[in-house]
């Protein structure tokens, strides 16, 4: 058999196919900021009353919270079983030291500023809601009460990540520490919450405030990601997403569902509860590799999944979330007022939260996270 030799500049253009291992290994892992950024600006369309695409209800920011909801336990569990490879240990006092340093400042300063316009503007300051979000238990404080709107009624979710943040980490720890089958347990725990849902919506009645904001009611879409990141610890696991990555069809297939899910299972509690936010995040979970893959490969989808703006609302996408009740309303109602166009107080007010957003995560959120979370 004759060899061809292959030129020494095609061996330069030549690039090694976009593989997990090496995405995953990366300081920031490209694809993962595109993801936040359609999450927030799902949030963002939803709560302006962008709802439809034509006669298709598919713009839900329920679903960007979910979204939230699987990156989050997805990155949590991926750094903290890379420190116990790397040192043999997880250091939780380090652990709760970086989460207190990534979300107090914005927190607090938000807070403050709330609280400071409302006494300013003579308009009630909502006390109860301020001690629970202090305290990281405004979702239990918003399900037993009614949920009042106010400035911190999006607080909810963070809440329900702050008291995720709290147990997961030490459970992980004892977890490895006695050898337990990590993919199994967590398969048995979402199993176990999934059965719990159906007691509570079927058998209790629960509300639909606490059905909506309860930690056992989302726990397992952070623990969907626990078990993402369990699975592409391990080659094999890695190796079926590359698989699926390269039959183009599956991503477009998985993100038909999500959307079919969002749109068909929205109006009923027990199909929203039971059906749709039980298999909105495992879909969200397929979904996150192949995205990731197709980010670092070349061609229209990894442009697009790496567009600056894309990955800029991604990275601020913590403070855009959090700022959007007292920036974006007042905004888009004066936009609309000059110029009578509500499209453009949209689009306007959208960009006004993200440019406010970039200012807290330059000026306020990096320079006390890194100052918080020492060496």
């Amino acid at each position: 058999m004759t060899s061809v030799a292959t030129p020494a500049g095609a061996r330069a253009r030549s690039t090694p196919a976009p593989d997990l291992a090496r995405a995953l290994s990366r300081p920031r892992v490209a694809g993962l900021d595109f993801l936040r950024a359609v999450a927030v600006l799902l949030v963002l369309a939803d709560h302006s009353g962008l709802t439809h695409v034509g006669p298709l209800a598919i713009i839900d920011g329920g679903l960007g919270v979910e979204a939230f909801f699987v990156i989050s336990g997805f990155l949590i569990t991926w750094l903290l079983l890379g420190e116990h490879e790397a040192r043999g240990r997880i250091t939780l006092l380090a652990f709760y030291r970086r989460r207190v340093a990534r979300l107090m400042p914005a927190m607090l300063l938000y807070m403050a500023v709330g609280m400071a316009l409302l006494l300013a503007t003579g308009r009630p300051v909502p006390w109860g809601a301020v001690a629970s979000t202090t305290l990281h238990v405004v979702n239990y404080y918003q399900a037993f009460t009614g949920a009042a709107s106010h400035y911190l009624s999006h607080c909810w979710s963070l809440a329900v990540e702050e008291q995720f943040y709290l147990l997961w980490p030490a459970l992980l720890l004892v977890l490895l520490r006695r050898g337990w089958p990590l993919a199994r347990v967590l398969a048995g725990a979402l199993l176990g919450l999934w059965a719990l849902k159906v007691v509570l919506v079927l058998g209790v009645g629960i509300s639909d405030e606490y059905a909506y904001r309860a930690l056992e009611m989302r726990a397992d879409q952070l623990l969907v990601g626990c078990l993402l990141a369990v699975l592409l610890k391990s080659a094999a696991g890695r190796h079926w997403f590359e698989r699926q990555a390269r039959r183009r069809w599956v991503a477009g297939a998985v993100l038909v569902a999500l959307l079919a899910s969002t749109a068909l299972l929205r109006d009923s509690m027990v199909a929203k509860y039971l059906l749709g936010y039980s298999i909105e995040p495992v879909l969200v979970a397929l979904l996150l590799p192949l995205v990731v893959l197709a980010a670092q490969g070349e061609g229209w989808p990894a442009r697009l999944l790496n567009l600056p703006f894309m990955v800029l609302v991604g990275q601020i996408s913590y403070g855009v979330y959090l700022y959007h009740p007292f920036v974006m309303h007042p905004v888009r109602k004066g936009v609309e007022r000059l110029s009578g166009a509500p499209g453009l107080g949209i689009g306007v007010s959208m960009l006004a939260v993200i440019g406010v957003a970039w200012l807290s995560f330059r000026w306020v959120e990096q320079p006390l996270r890194e100052r918080w979370r020492g060496r």
